[in-house]
């Protein structure tokens, strides 16, 4: 794996504050639909060899520097992996708005 640059890393940090705006560009609607219900999403997040998938497409994903490399490159997922990249980034976009977030309850 090559090293992630600032400007993969700023772009990336760009399209998460968009979808903490609910602007997604990367997925359709029915893609984030699809993925957060799908039902091996529970199974998934406990299985050792999908999280070390997801971490490498994911870190695929994020090394592209062009919004349409990055289109391109969801095209070539499987539905699985294109399921589990989706809530990746979403958990990324959470996690994001929880860290900006002053007060919890």
């Amino acid at each position: 794996m090559q090293d992630l640059t600032y400007d993969c890393l700023e772009q990336m940090d760009n399209l998460i504050l968009q979808s903490a705006k609910g602007v997604h560009l990367l997925f359709e609607k029915n893609e984030i639909v699809a993925a957060l219900n799908d039902v091996n999403r529970h199974k998934d997040e406990n299985d050792i060899e999908k999280l070390k998938k997801i971490q490498e497409v994911l870190y695929e994903f994020i090394s592209l520097k062009r919004y349409d490399e990055k289109r391109d490159f969801l095209k070539t997922l499987s539905k699985g992996e294109h399921s589990l990249l989706i809530r990746a980034y979403f958990k990324i976009v959470e996690n994001s708005m929880m860290n900006k977030v002053k007060t919890r309850h």
